[in-house]
């Protein structure tokens, strides 16, 4: 398992191997830093589940009503590109028995919003060729930089948060 954000929300699913009946132990092993583990635990998987997909009814971008948003999405004919700022509500109609499923929301594309101005005036175009040419080397390379500001690093990026 490799994991190199520490802002962004994980959950991965691990399959162990189930031959040994009885107690079984797993190790954690993490590097130094501050880790965030909200939950670890071992589940049966029993039986395949077959999710019933719920599309979007209706889409709103400050509370007008959208519907090429609506037809994209539902047809995935085009993506939604959405900007900083932007306020979209999505409208599902569930299932009359909808407080017996758990719900997952499934989404596509990336998550442009976390370019902060702040974070631009840091641009280094010999560091970015040094994360696509050998990322494993360049991690290895800014940890100690990283670890010198890691304390500050969840409450300068909340701090720089967008607002109109």
């Amino acid at each position: 398992m490799r994991e190199t954000g520490p802002l962004a929300t994980d959950v991965h699913l691990i399959p162990l191997n189930g031959k040994t009946p009885g107690v079984t132990r797993v190790r954690l092993v993490l590097t130094k830093g501050y880790w965030r583990i909200d939950y670890i635990g071992l589940a049966v998987i029993d039986r395949l589940v077959e999710p019933t997909r719920i599309l979007p009814s209706q889409v709103l971008r400050d509370s007008i009503p959208v519907p090429e948003a609506v037809e994209a999405l539902r047809n995935r004919t085009s993506p939604l590109t959405t900007f900083p700022g932007d306020n979209y509500t999505f409208v599902y109609n569930l299932p009359d028995n909808y407080a017996g499923y758990e719900l997952f929301l499934e989404s596509r594309g990336y998550y442009l919003e976390w370019m902060r101005d702040e974070w631009l005036s840091e641009e280094n175009p010999m560091r970015l060729a040094m994360m696509h040419r050998d990322p494993d080397q360049a991690l290895r390379f800014l940890a100690p930089q990283f670890k010198s500001v890691e304390p500050q690093l969840e409450s300068f990026f909340w701090s720089s948060r967008y607002a109109r």
